[in-house]
């Protein structure tokens, strides 16, 4: 990516051209410079909502991901999966990486994570 606008129209694209998205809302959209930001509302075919966040920038063409967080919830709002880098769980061996797996108190490593990781991953478990 040359830039954050490219960035950000990737996610855009791969978000339209995903068959699980039945609706989906810009809550928050900004390049400047190296830097930028998006937060985006995605209403899913099951019925469920992924709210999409990610603070990133561009280095040598390559995007660092360097805040994120990737909530899911079902149709009333339990949560199924949030994967999210908030430095608040200092014993997860993958600090400050974690996913909260099914409940807010489950909190499991996990590896960075990107939006289209995501919703990848959306995509094969809405499918099951």
């Amino acid at each position: 990516m040359k830039d954050p606008g490219d960035y950000l129209a990737y996610i855009k694209a791969l978000i339209v051209a995903n068959p699980h998205v039945v609706r989906w809302k810009v809550i928050r959209d900004e390049a400047q410079g190296d830097m930028g930001v998006f937060r985006y509302r995605l209403n899913l075919k099951d019925n469920s909502l992924l709210e999409m966040f990610e603070l990133f920038k561009v280095v040598r063409e390559r995007i660092e991901v360097e805040k994120y967080s990737f909530h899911w919830q079902d149709a009333v709002g339990n949560l199924l999966k949030r994967w999210d880098n908030a430095a608040h769980h200092p014993e997860v061996v993958t600090n400050p990486h974690h996913i909260h797996d099914g409940a807010e108190e489950n909190v499991q490593p996990h590896d960075l994570i990107n939006a289209e990781d995501v919703l990848e991953i959306i995509a094969l478990e809405v499918m099951a």
